[in-house]
């Protein structure tokens, strides 16, 4: 683990049981037990996730707002003050650089929070299409920390934590404070598919974050968990991880992230390449899938229908909620369109394992009605 960067808080991880992995340049805990505990405490009550390697930029002056709605897919003219948006960020041809969250701090001030492996991308991308537009570009990614209260529980967990009611957030909007002596910016948002915040801080205020939350630490409510359970509880979440779901070679639109796109803007960068995938249904889409065997395909394993090759698995876990092997795909066109539909599998060591199409867990299980309750959407 030479040269690579420490997190604030990486002796505190150690003195609770952290395992440690290489990670987008970092030394990142992956889990602090079982993965499953990690995820399942998630779903039920509440964790604590350390993303402080995560990417911020800002962008600020009077054609901030113009800039980033050339830049990004989607749009944040208009947004509110105080709100967020998620959007992927396109090439030319239309392929991924990066997916982000823009914050708007006001009309000529924006906080990304960008993928860690694609901020020095990011930062030169913007560079590069700044042009004649009037604003600043800053890479504040090494004074930032950031923390992830993820569950159920977390809007309890952070007024126990802080004294300050945070529950009224809308989710997707933020709230700017000084606490523990310094600026943070919380914000209802997060990457699990469960209710929560994430907390931008001085990255010398990280530990101050992280005590306040050790007495609901001590009584269970909270635990921390690491990066094996964040990677399964967004797959269960059906939400896409660049280099996997997106890429250069994977569009936000062959993604199923269309409802990102806000066709309407007379131009960004990427739209012309964009519209025509989606007038011709492009080369191919992003699905997700359970599977019914214990062996779990992984990224890169091939996908047939039948004996024809259409496609390679982007990205495949264990999923504690189907208690089962589940993934997401690449597959070509005209395998998706097939009547009867194709019967897909992925070769997995030598051998094929099927592939039943499902949409994500977390999207199917809480689209069922419980027993007494109205289904939710």
């Amino acid at each position: 683990m030479n040269n690579l960067q420490k997190l604030q808080l990486h002796d505190f991880h150690l003195n609770n049981s952290a395992k440690l992995v290489p990670f987008a340049g970092w030394e990142m805990p992956v889990s602090f037990g079982r993965i499953i505990d990690e995820h399942m405490q998630t779903r039920d009550r509440a964790s604590l996730f350390d993303v402080s390697h995560m990417g911020e930029i800002e962008i600020q002056g009077p054609d901030a707002e113009p800039f980033l709605d050339f830049l990004l897919v989607n749009s944040v003219s208009s947004l509110d003050l105080g709100k967020g948006v998620y959007s992927p960020m396109c090439s030319e041809d239309g392929g991924t650089i990066d997916d982000l969250i823009a914050y708007k701090k006001g009309r000529d001030a924006f906080l990304l929070c960008v993928n860690a492996s694609n901020t020095d991308k990011d930062f030169e991308h913007f560079q590069k299409h700044k042009g004649g537009f009037d604003c600043e570009i800053s890479n504040r990614s090494a004074q930032f920390g950031q923390l992830a209260i993820q569950g159920p529980s977390s809007a309890r967990a952070l007024f126990n934590a802080t004294g300050v009611e945070f529950g009224d957030i809308p989710k997707m909007s933020f709230r700017e404070i000084d606490l523990f002596g310094d600026y943070c910016l919380v914000a209802r948002t997060g990457y699990t598919g469960e209710d929560g915040f994430e907390i931008y801080c001085p990255a010398e205020r990280t530990v101050d974050w992280a005590r306040a939350f050790e007495g609901d630490h001590s009584s269970g409510m909270v635990r921390w968990a690491g990066l094996a359970a964040r990677d399964s509880l967004r797959l269960e979440a059906g939400f896409p991880l660049y280099g996997h779901e997106l890429s250069q070679e994977i569009s936000p639109f062959q993604a199923g992230l269309g409802w990102a796109i806000k066709w309407s803007k007379e131009t960004f960068l990427g739209k012309e390449s964009l519209l025509r995938e989606k007038e011709s249904g492009g080369a191919g889409k992003v699905i997700f899938y359970e599977v019914d065997d214990r062996r779990i395909p992984r990224q890169d394993d091939k996908v047939f229908a039948s004996d024809r090759e259409v496609g390679r698995v982007l990205s495949g876990g264990y999923s504690p909620l189907v208690e089962g092997p589940i993934g997401s795909a690449w597959i070509d066109r005209a395998s998706l369109h097939c009547k009867p539909p194709a019967e897909l599998s992925a070769e997995v060591r030598a051998t094929r394992v099927s592939l039943r199409r499902e949409p994500p867990v977390l999207r199917k299980l809480r689209s069922k009605p419980q027993s007494g309750d109205q289904a939710s959407s």
